[in-house]
């Protein structure tokens, strides 16, 4: 019992952050997938294609205003339990302001993206090219925040009260990023497209009856939906074991001795490879909505999953 307690305790305490991740990446995602759904229903002359591209376009308008909130919580929160805070969150030489600046891009070309489908109809590349600037807006958050944390953390480090920096927030961003940024920013936009498409299985299930595009609709778009969620995920699993073995190397064996890691590294792969298992039958099935409650459990067992992992890494980082 107390081996499984330490894994419980650990999952527990990420699983705010992972619920934070897992709508952030899906709003980043979520546009990115709208696009590339939109440029095959142009190839192929498709109207499924487009009509699925515009509801998950609608979505990641959906997850961009729970992220919102959430993160003005958070910032709420933080900022009252540490005064300091305050001061990274609203001075202008701090790198957050490149953060809000790339949110705001992403929204402002999101929002003519979704409500000018219908009227650009007959414009399709120059609607596509809104999509596109809203999808790089939300790979450029990704980078933008990945450097600010850095940042962050490395002045926490070197102080108790860490201090804004000196130089204009815009020096912080003109580096290329180097290997490690790189690869982190590469498994961010795997994760945003697995998450994505993970929770417009969701959102296609709960907005059936209210929509009701008819059943031909939803046959063809759910093992669509399912195929962008299965595959991302699978190389994320990839990735994921790849960076484990990166980090550890010749002492592999630290995941194999510790019980916590490995219990949490076990559940985590378990609860994909479960994912996994509900996305091949709904994509394979002739009647995919009678998989309905598997899609709408999925985006709980991948936050789950998402969790457990971080869980694991943690203690990994602490034992090493």
């Amino acid at each position: 019992m107390n081996t499984l307690m330490e894994p419980l305790r650990l999952t527990t305490q990420m699983l705010p952050k992972a619920i934070g991740d897992f709508i952030a990446l899906s709003a980043i995602g979520a546009p990115i997938l709208a696009v590339i759904l939109e440029i095959i229903a142009k190839a192929r002359k498709k109207i499924f294609y487009d009509k699925l591209a515009q509801q998950i376009c609608s979505l990641s308008l959906i997850l961009y205003f729970l992220f919102l909130v959430l993160a003005g919580g958070a910032g709420a929160y933080f900022t009252q339990k540490f005064d300091w805070l305050l001061e990274w969150m609203i001075n202008p030489a701090s790198p957050f302001m490149m953060v809000y600046i790339t949110i705001a891009f992403t929204l402002l070309t999101l929002l003519p993206y979704k409500l000018s489908w219908k009227p650009m109809k007959k414009k399709k590349p120059l609607h596509i090219l809104l999509g596109v600037l809203a999808s790089l807006g939300g790979l450029t958050t990704i980078h933008v925040v990945t450097v600010t944390m850095n940042i962050f953390f490395r002045q926490q480090a070197a102080a108790p009260i860490p201090l804004v920096p000196e130089s204009p927030f815009i020096s912080h961003f003109a580096n290329i990023p180097g290997i490690a940024e790189l690869s982190l920013a590469g498994l961010y936009l795997v994760m945003s497209l697995s998450f994505a498409a993970t929770i417009g299985g969701l959102y296609l299930v709960l907005r059936r009856n209210k929509d009701d595009f008819g059943r031909d609709y939803y046959k063809f778009s759910l093992p669509v939906v399912a195929k962008w969620a299965l595959f991302p995920t699978i190389l994320q699993l990839a990735l994921v074991t790849g960076i484990i073995y990166y980090l550890c190397g010749l002492e592999a064996g630290l995941i194999v001795s510790n019980n916590t890691t490995l219990i949490s590294f076990g559940t985590s792969a378990a609860l994909s490879f479960l994912c996994c298992a509900i996305w091949i039958v709904t994509w394979k099935s002739a009647t995919p909505m009678r998989h309905k409650i598997g899609l709408a459990i999925a985006p709980l067992l991948i936050i789950l999953s998402h969790a457990t992992v971080m869980a694991g890494a943690m203690n990994l980082y602490i034992t090493m």
